[in-house]
């Protein structure tokens, strides 16, 4: 019983640990930290899915801020989303909850994430390739 306890324990804190390892990430200009959580692991084409968007400073703590956008496309073939994904929920850990998010083709995609905090503007832009 003791060894089973201790490998699901084990097996727990892997998951957990994996759970923490985000599926996109990037750098704002003024040196903030996007991370992007996906509920759909890994990111696939024409399936509609959210992802947990999380922004820290420069010591890792979770930000919150006045403003969050994010946009996206295909920049080698001049088209945006096929779809609106839209930020409906601050979550209890800090994460902003992005609901909406598809891809309909393989290739290069770019997101823009533009933020407001504390009344100053700053941008990522993130770069990632779906096959």
């Amino acid at each position: 019983m003791k060894l089973f306890f201790s490998l699901s324990l084990l097996f727990a804190i892997s998951c957990a640990h994996a759970a923490e390892t985000p599926d996109l990430s990037g750098t704002t200009e003024k040196g903030l930290t996007i991370e992007i959580y996906s509920e759909l692991s890994p990111l696939r084409i024409n399936q509609i899915h959210s992802w947990h968007v999380r922004i820290l400073d420069g010591g890792g703590k979770t930000l919150t801020v006045e403003q969050l956008q994010i946009n996206g496309g295909m920049p080698e073939h001049d088209h945006g989303l096929p779809t609106q994904p839209q930020i409906t929920a601050t979550l209890d850990n800090g994460d902003y909850l992005l609901e909406g998010v598809r891809f309909h083709m393989q290739g290069l995609w770019l997101l823009e994430i533009d933020l407001q905090r504390d009344g100053s503007e700053d941008n990522a832009s993130i770069e990632f390739v779906l096959q």
